[in-house]
């Protein structure tokens, strides 16, 4: 069974910032799985120094009003972290 689910893509400074484990934090409370998590960086020791921001795609499953409370949650994390969310995409 196909399950719907919310694509994000993350750019920043993914690992430096620790923002899954902000997102593990944010999420906690909330109803939804984070699945099929990708961290990607063009270079390790440039993107630990902060020369170059890592991408971080992954997809949120739940309800569709659990996955928008997600969102919100996200969305706090990227403000907090001063990392930008290229794309939100529902998907089924």
């Amino acid at each position: 069974m196909l399950e719907p689910k919310t694509e994000i893509r993350m750019v920043g400074h993914i690992l430096e910032k620790s923002v899954i484990f902000e997102l593990e934090k944010a999420l906690k409370d909330i109803d939804v799985e984070v699945m099929h998590v990708e961290v990607s960086f063009a270079a390790l020791k440039a993107g630990v120094e902060e020369r170059m921001p890592s991408v971080m795609r992954f997809y949120l499953v739940g309800s569709k009003k659990d996955r928008d409370e997600g969102v919100e949650a996200i969305n706090e994390i990227a403000g907090k972290t001063k990392c930008k969310i290229e794309y939100i995409k529902e998907r089924m």
